[in-house]
Parts: C-alpha cells; structure tokens; sequence
C-alpha cells in the first residue's frame, strides 16, 4: 500500500497542533526517516476562538478559516486530514463539505478508542471546554453508540477552563492535582472512561503520561493519531 500523506490544520492551539506531530512520529513503527507519514501542518493560530463564538461571546465564525485552512491543504495533495481541536469538530459538516478530502473525525475515533478500552462500558466522561460540552458534539456521538455521557460539576468545568485557558495556553504551569482530582469526580459519578477532549488537556497527557498509567482514560488527540496512522498506511507502535 502507498504511503498517503496527511493534512493537520493548527494554531488551535500551536502546542497541541506540535504535539499531535510528535504523536505521529512516535507513535508509527519506523526504522529510518523514509517510513514516516509524509505530514503537512498548516499551523494557523489566526483562527477565531471556537469556544467565544459557540457560546455567542464573540460574533467573529472561525468557519471561513478553518476552511480556507482545510482547502490549503487539500491544494497540497493532502490524502487524509485533521483538525487539532475538539471544538472545531462543532463545524465539521460544513467543512467536509467544503472538500471532497476526508476530514478524520477526532471525536468518532476517541469514542471508538473508549469502547475499544472498556469493551462493555456504559458511561463516559467528557473533560473539554465550554464550547465542546455546550455544543453537544460528543454527547451526540457517544449517545449514537448506545452510551451515556457526563459531565464535571460547574465548579469542575469552571476549573477545566481555567487549565486550559490560562495554563496550558498561557504556558504556564499546570495543575496537575487539581486536573486529577476532576478525573476522580468523573470516576465517582460512574464513568466507565474518561475521554480528554481538548487538545490543550492533550498536553497535560503527554507531560504526565495519564494514558499509560491509568486504563481508562482515553486522549482524543491519541486516538486520532493512532487512526491516521492506519489509514495513511503504516502500522502503530506497540
């Protein structure tokens, strides 16, 4: 099978747009550089914030970027692509439909990583912002597959925010106890998994390891560069 080359659409934000990048590489079987994925980023942190508009804070649509974005890519010759924000994936019809290029859903692919985790699991929890939860793009998802999905308190998610916001964003340092401890609540609540569902959060796996050392915490941005790897024709490292 051809290598195919794959399309990601940044800025939202820079840091996680490089770490999916860094994801691609360590996570595909390669012995030398020529058995990597052809990768091209088009790191666009001029992107209107998703969240403000979702939840009418600001009137400025990220849509026309995102796909001017996603048609740069496509003119590269880009077989496969992907948006490195959960919250973009509110616009994700419209913008597939703007490409006859395959957009790889990150949101199907951290469900179908939930399910793949915890075979007969019944409730998964969601960590995303405001803009992800109130939009309902995963509690439709996991709801099409027959599950329940939950939600932190709003003191919780008011502390989600805040991480993603004005740490991670920020560059400043994360609270990772405070992070845990959202994780805990979800777990008590009955959730069965806990999907990380923001690219920012995303960062915080990466630097802690949480996906390695807890069974049933599924990172988004983890499951969709497993999945880009299959479909670009190279095989996951065990």
């Amino acid at each position: 099978m051809k290598t195919k080359t794959l399309g990601v659409l940044g800025g939202v934000g820079p840091l996680a747009s490089v770490r999916f990048a860094e994801m691609m590489i360590n996570m595909t079987k390669a012995e030398t550089d020529q058995e990597h994925i052809p990768l091209f980023m088009f790191n666009d942190n001029t992107i209107p914030d998703r969240t403000s508009y979702i939840l009418g804070k600001s009137d400025i649509d990220p849509a026309p970027k995102l796909t001017d974005g996603i048609n740069r890519l496509a003119g590269l010759g880009c077989d496969y692509i992907v948006i490195t924000c959960n919250t973009a994936h509110y616009f994700y019809d419209e913008l597939q439909a703007s490409t006859s290029v395959t957009i790889v859903n990150m949101i199907e692919e951290a469900v179908n990583a939930a399910l793949a985790k915890k075979p007969n699991l019944k409730k998964i929890g969601v960590l995303a912002t405001d803009g992800t939860v109130q939009s309902g793009v995963y509690g439709k998802v996991i709801e099409k597959h027959g599950f329940s999905c939950a939600y932190p308190s709003e003191n919780s998610q008011k502390t989600i925010m805040d991480i993603i916001y004005r740490q991670v964003k920020a560059g400043k340092d994360v609270d990772v106890h405070g992070f845990l401890k959202i994780i805990d609540e979800l777990r008590h609540d009955g959730c069965d998994v806990i999907i990380l569902g923001c690219t920012e959060l995303s960062v915080i796996n990466s630097d802690n390891n949480l996906t390695l050392h807890s069974g049933d915490i599924v990172d988004a941005m983890e499951a969709l560069a497993e999945k880009c790897i299959t479909l670009c024709g190279k095989e996951v490292k065990k």
